[in-house]
């Protein structure tokens, strides 16, 4: 497997896992019609202007194997403010049948190493309350810090704000 920065021509491998991601993950916790109705093609433009314009010290990676890209993380500055997080876990996904095998954690730490190489010390993650990988979050050192409510399409649903110490992170 390598992580790597995502590059242009990445997009749609990305928008796929996103997609892909969130039907198994989220399954019985957002409504099935949501889950169906999204379009991995649909998202393929707002990744390519991730890539290719990213903002400020924002980072995003993906893991591959054979060239194939299986999962992806993209982290950068907090952009709530609500809690006083310097960086934020912006997104994090893999497809099924890779998850349960470290590598969300591997690209989990290689965003926490780039952002504490860039001199900052904490991250915030926001993580749906019933999401089943909230564990592994918690795992990584992740405190709960608050809630609040979030409308996913017709939905509103609960959504917990985790807190990272980045060296701690990295040292686990």
């Amino acid at each position: 497997m390598e992580i790597r920065r995502a590059i242009p021509g990445d997009e749609k491998g990305i928008a796929f896992v996103q997609v892909e991601s969130w039907r198994t993950t989220y399954k019985g916790i957002i409504d099935d019609d949501h889950l169906y109705r999204m379009r991995a093609e649909d998202r393929e433009d707002m990744w390519m202007n991730i890539i290719q314009k990213p903002m400020e010290k924002s980072f995003l990676y993906v893991a591959c194997i054979n060239q194939q890209i299986i999962g992806f993380c993209s982290g950068g500055p907090n952009r709530s403010g609500r809690f006083p997080y310097e960086t934020e876990l912006y997104a994090i996904y893999l497809l099924h049948e890779y998850q349960r095998r470290s590598i969300g954690t591997s690209l989990i730490r290689h965003l926490a190493q780039t952002q504490y190489d860039f001199g900052y010390r904490t991250m915030l993650a926001w993580v749906l309350k019933d999401n089943p990988s909230k564990a592994a979050y918690e795992k990584l050192g992740g405190i709960k810090l608050g809630e609040e409510n979030i409308q996913i399409g017709e939905q509103l649903l609960t959504e917990e704000a985790l807190g990272f110490d980045l060296a701690k992170l990295l040292q686990l």
